[in-house]
């Protein structure tokens, strides 16, 4: 009789853990999630998720298919996830260029996919020969890529330019530090000053297009206020001497013939 009393009482609790069991079983796994789970997943695997993506309001496409459910989604009831790329991915720009990465990256992958069309959104659209620098020709000194804005002076990229510059000589000249004064973004040379014709026309007249640089006339490169005009114009001295004999101070390769000929012209 006391044999069967234990028994029975090994049977109660064998029950009780049972149900016990059972109900753990039961309860659901995602907590609150309202969803029936042969939306997830199927008969052949547990593991095995057939969830579609492409229903919800964040498609998946590129490599963001690859991703496993729980990269995502940290927590077992799916809540709504915050779609910012900066949630995900660490912002190696530390905020310096915004919140959307999809200005530069694509899900595809993470290399720029248009770095030219993103600047040409900036202050500084790139055109000529700037269209085809690499982005660290630039922005040397940036850390973790943060491609700050730069200052579009074109002494903060030119300025080694400026200062090497021979023939004219820049710094003994006086020249400004704005290079677009001569020079124009598609090619460095040939320069073009075209203030020059306001004291002797070159880029007019007779003399456009008769010159290929400024060494042509000015023979001096440090100096631009000593010329010549007889490294085109090879006049015969005698002859030269005999039309001008009685042109006071007159003096044969001087500087003076642009007193008389401030055109250039013989007729002046």
């Amino acid at each position: 009789m006391q044999y069967r009393m234990a028994n029975g009482k090994w049977m109660v609790l064998l029950g009780i853990l049972v149900g016990f069991i059972t109900g753990l079983a039961q309860d659901h796994p995602h907590q609150v999630l309202k969803r029936d789970c042969g939306s997830c997943h199927t008969p052949q695997g547990w593991k095995t998720i057939v969830f579609d993506h492409q229903q919800t309001a964040f498609p998946l496409s590129g490599r963001h298919t690859q991703v496993a459910c729980v990269d995502c989604h940290r927590v077992t009831n799916f809540s709504q996830v915050n779609r910012e790329c900066s949630r995900c991915h660490l912002d190696v720009h530390q905020g310096g260029l915004g919140q959307d990465c999809e200005r530069c990256h694509s899900a595809v992958g993470w290399q720029i996919f248009d770095a030219m069309e993103v600047h040409q959104n900036t202050n500084f659209p790139l055109l000529g020969a700037h269209e085809k620098l690499d982005c660290k020709s630039c922005h040397r000194r940036e850390v973790l890529s943060e491609y700050r804005l730069l200052s579009s002076e074109c002494q903060d990229c030119h300025l080694t330019d400026f200062r090497q510059a021979v023939n004219p000589v820049h710094t003994e000249l006086g020249f400004g530090l704005n290079c677009e004064n001569c020079h124009v973004l598609f090619s460095w040379r040939p320069a073009s000053f075209r203030e020059h014709d306001a004291y002797f026309p070159i880029f007019s007249g007779s003399h456009a297009g008769e010159w290929s640089q400024c060494a042509t006339c000015h023979i001096q490169e440090g100096d631009y206020k000593v010329f010549s005009c007889l490294t085109c114009h090879e006049h015969s001295q005698s002859r030269t001497d005999s039309e001008h004999d009685e042109v006071s101070g007159y003096v044969y390769d001087s500087q003076a013939c642009y007193a008389c000929h401030p055109t250039g012209e013989g007729e002046d």
